[in-house]
């Protein structure tokens, strides 16, 4: 539960802040995948409901042409019977009462007529010749004009005949485009929704596929963290819980990183400072050891010089002591007491608490030990410091540490300079109300890319075994540690200057 709360801890602290909240979780996916089924299904509902609308008009109008064939038939049925009728009482021996029932036969013809016409309005067919061929009939009941009702009957009826074949044939073809139509209609729902079906199978498939990949590259990205893995982060191409989820994990394998070369960075800053006790300790120890025969060495200098200028003892013979010079003996007896006491000083323990320090004279102690470096004898380092600087706050030893990182990284550019003298200048002065301390190198510059790399951690230009990349990385901790600020500005081909900028504060 710890390291679950810890791992939440970094990856809410490695997000970026503004950081803008996913829209489009895998639930809203899903609702928007259901809703495009949802219309999806609507469009084939309101397709299928107008087909079945179109369908049905195309049954009414088989069913009225149905109707409408019925009508007809029954039309030239009656007129059939009427024309039977005709024949049945052609000879009949009551001509009258014969009469009498070829009008009622026309009567219903008439009345089949009438409702064929109401059907259909366009209906060209008229009873007018078969009416007029009956009046004639009724007035003069010859076997003439009864063969001319005849005519006009089967006239009458063969037009109703033909009505209803036609009717029939395009009822036909009616019946047969519905069943077409049924079929196109039934086969393209069918079609639109098993489509829609394998559609929605294909997406399915392809965002579980796409789930289940980025979930195991996340697995696996987890797993290469937790064995140290600190590299390139997880390309987030999803904009769900999932991205979500791969950023976190980018995000906290990012902060873990940070941690690490921080945590390793207070390390080296440690066994730094270890190893400059370490040092300082023993140059302490060997300047003391050195010391006593120094001063027996210049001792027996100075007596020999004495007894060489009085003549006492063996120099009294001015010839042996001619070619004596103890003064040389003193000379570098007393330059090697110097030395050991520069060590002594450097070495000599430093308050770990920050106190009021005059930078000048760590810079002038520094400069001053750091010239004994065989990188330094073909350097010219000048010394431009400001004589009235304030005093800064801070802890000496760090200072010192930091002046010391940023001599050693000018002598290291310095070294492939061969086309003029190579310089390093310090100075200090005070500006826009904080204390200044320059370093300034006429070395070959750096670029733009590097520059913008020169404060982190383990970024080196060096080659392997001659740098670590945490010298510029140490300063500016140190500058943060004393609320101060770093900066570089260098030029290709023209050298470097790191101004560091310490805050004045008042003594108490």
């Amino acid at each position: 539960m710890m390291i679950e709360k810890n791992i939440e801890a970094i990856a809410a602290a490695a997000a970026p802040e503004g950081t803008p909240k996913r829209s489009l979780s895998v639930r809203t996916k899903g609702l928007l995948v259901f809703s495009a089924l949802i219309a999806y299904a609507l469009v084939i509902a309101l397709f299928v409901f107008h087909e079945k609308r179109l369908l049905l008009a195309e049954f009414e109008q088989i069913e009225k042409s149905l109707e409408t064939n019925s009508l007809l038939n029954q039309a030239d049925s009656a007129a059939f019977h009427t024309v039977m009728a005709v024949f049945a009482n052609l000879d009949a021996p009551d001509r009258e009462a014969g009469m009498q029932r070829i009008r009622m036969h026309l009567q219903s013809l008439r009345a089949r007529h009438d409702e064929v016409k109401a059907r259909i309005p366009a209906l060209d067919i008229s009873l007018d010749a078969v009416g007029a061929a009956l009046d004639s009939a009724t007035g003069d009941p010859s076997k003439a004009r009864m063969n001319n009702l005849i005519v006009e009957l089967v006239k009458t009826k063969n037009e109703y005949t033909n009505l209803a074949e036609q009717s029939q044939r395009a009822r036909e073809r009616m019946s047969e485009q519905y069943r077409v139509q049924v079929d196109s209609v039934t086969m393209t729902a069918l079609f639109l929704a098993m489509m829609g079906l394998a559609l929605l199978g294909v997406c399915i498939g392809l965002f579980f596929k796409q789930l289940t990949e980025d979930l195991r590259n996340l697995q696996a990205r987890a797993l290469d963290i937790v064995n140290g893995y600190r590299g390139a982060p997880l390309p987030v191409r999803r904009h769900d819980e999932v991205g979500q989820l791969m950023e976190a994990v980018n995000g906290m394998a990012s902060a873990l990183d940070k941690r690490e070369k921080e945590l390793l960075l207070e390390r080296q800053k440690y066994f730094h400072q270890e190893k400059m006790a370490a040092i300082g300790a023993l140059a302490a120890g060997v300047a003391h050891e050195i010391g006593n025969p120094i001063a027996a060495i210049s001792g027996i200098a100075q007596d020999m010089a004495l007894r060489r200028d009085e003549g006492l003892g063996i120099c009294s013979a001015k010839d042996v002591c001619v070619q004596c010079r103890p003064e040389l003996i003193l000379e570098q007896a007393q330059r090697l007491s110097a030395i050991t006491r520069e060590i002594s000083d450097f070495a000599s323990p430093q308050p770990a608490e920050p106190q009021f320090v005059d930078l000048n004279a760590q810079l002038r102690s520094t400069s001053s030990l750091i010239r004994y470096d065989k990188r330094m004898r073909r350097v010219d380092l000048r010394l431009d410091l400001d004589t009235q600087l304030p005093a800064i706050y801070g802890v000496a030893d760090q200072l010192t540490q930091l002046i010391m990182n940023l001599l050693i990284n000018a002598m290291d550019a310095l070294e492939p300079v061969m086309d003029r003298p190579p310089t390093i200048i310090v100075s200090t002065r005070v500006e826009g109300g904080r204390v200044c301390m320059t370093v300034e190198d006429n070395g070959p510059g750096m670029e733009k890319e590097v520059l913008a790399q020169a404060f982190d951690a383990f970024f080196t230009t060096k080659p392997a075994g001659k740098g670590t990349g945490l010298g510029l990385s140490l300063c500016y901790s140190i500058m943060k540690r004393h609320e101060g600020a770093i900066e570089i500005d260098s030029t290709p081909g023209a050298g470097t200057r790191v101004q560091a900028f310490f805050p004045i504060k008042e003594i108490s």
